[in-house]
């Protein structure tokens, strides 16, 4: 039995009594729902760290070129497909197109080696004469890659990278 200074309580206030302490402690106000905050991809930059003279022929050279890919994101990303044009002294020198590149760590960076054939046989001498003398070459490297990230939408990036690089055997 439940007594107040009054006397009983009838079970029918009893019953209003509950209900509204009910309703006081169960009408706390919920709070706002979080914002849905989605994750901007910034795209990977690329650089040209050295071309380097795998094989002369007489006809072809065969190239290694190494790209050093940096992945400003807290995430890591894929690197699908790639395709890709490379400018030596002004002149094409060769393309070519890759499939499942890489994947570069979040916040991190990778190096990919392309394998290029040259053809001088449409060359100048004096761009032949600077490749074997290992000479420094002005480059431009241009294309396009598919990235994705996980639970992501992919999206293509166009690059186009000018610069000097030292050829190395």
């Amino acid at each position: 039995m439940i007594y107040f200074v009054s006397g009983r309580i009838k079970p029918r206030r009893l019953w209003i009594l509950l209900i509204l302490v009910y309703c006081i402690f169960s009408c706390t106000e919920t709070p706002p729902p979080r914002p849905v905050v989605i994750p901007k991809i910034e795209e990977p930059d690329f650089s040209i760290t050295s071309i380097k003279i795998l094989q002369a022929e007489l006809v072809n050279t065969r190239l290694t070129m190494k790209l050093h890919i940096d992945n400003p994101n807290p995430f890591p990303v894929d690197l699908s497909s790639f395709r890709y044009e490379l400018y030596g002294e002004g002149r094409f020198w060769a393309d070519g197109t890759e499939k499942n590149v890489c994947t570069v760590p979040a916040s991190g960076y990778t190096e990919k080696d392309l394998y290029l054939v040259m053809n001088f046989i449409d060359m100048k001498r004096d761009i032949l004469d600077k490749i074997i003398n290992m000479e420094r070459v002005d480059y431009r490297f241009t294309g396009t890659v598919e990235i994705v990230a996980k639970d992501m939408a992919a999206f293509t990036k166009t690059f186009d990278l000018k610069g000097e690089s030292e050829v190395d055997r």
